[in-house]
């Protein structure tokens, strides 16, 4: 697995923007209410100078968690082509969760530790750790999108079909087609669901244009479809 390519994180407080909002609306009325628009100019200027810090020391603790990131995927997959150590990965990516919780590294480090969990064949654990990232960082789709394709994995090594169908049905809501559209339509296939598995490798057909996927899903659309034609036909 390829480690996530993390981009400058950019806290953008929404709420500025109705505060300045405010703050025009009470100028207009200046003239009328002098000790009024002081009062409320003091109290937005406190709210800015809090929304700036806070701002701030977030990205500073981004900085100081990206490294820590790439350290501990050293671990979990080394570039040196050494034997990978899960158990030290997991202990390093633990440490940033618990010190980084609020960072986007934070989020990565607590995917991975579902990861390094699974690799250590503690399943059970893993589970409860993708469940509690969907639950936390929800907006975080591209990482939700990859925690939910995991957890079908997960599901399909312990034989929970159904399970990892759901899993990956939500994988591909969340990221849109992708590799869980290719699983899901290979789990309909092997379920003998033939029109659910046609509709999902004509989406990866149409929507993953130029890849492998596309290719296998082409295939599959050509061999599959002509079965499911003959079993509708006349007579059946």
């Amino acid at each position: 697995m390829h480690i996530i390519k993390k981009k400058g994180y950019v806290a953008k407080d929404h709420s500025e923007q109705e505060i300045l909002t405010i703050a025009h609306k009470v100028s207009a009325a200046f003239s009328n209410y002098k000790k009024q628009f002081v009062i409320a100019l003091s109290a937005i200027a406190a709210i800015l100078v809090i929304a700036a810090g806070y701002s701030l020391m977030r990205s500073a603790q981004e900085r100081k968690a990206a490294p820590l990131v790439s350290e501990a995927y050293e671990y979990y997959n080394p570039s040196s082509g050494a034997n990978p150590d899960p158990a030290k990965a997991l202990a390093l990516f633990s440490d940033i969760r618990k010190n980084y919780s609020g960072t986007r590294s934070g989020a990565i480090a607590h995917y991975y530790i579902g990861n390094c969990l699974v690799n250590l064949r503690r399943t059970d654990e893993a589970l409860k750790e993708y469940g509690d990232f969907v639950k936390k960082y929800a907006g975080e789709k591209l990482l939700t999108g990859l925690v939910y394709q995991r957890m079908g994995y997960v599901y399909g090594m312990l034989g929970r079909q159904a399970d990892a169908i759901k899993a990956f049905e939500q994988s591909e809501a969340v990221a849109g087609p992708g590799i869980a559209t290719v699983e899901l339509a290979r789990l309909y296939e092997v379920s003998g669901n033939i029109p659910e598995s046609q509709k999902k490798y004509k989406t990866a057909m149409n929507r993953l244009g130029g890849t492998s996927w596309a290719t296998e899903a082409m295939g599959k659309v050509q061999s599959i479809a002509p079965v499911s034609q003959t079993e509708s036909g006349p007579g059946k």
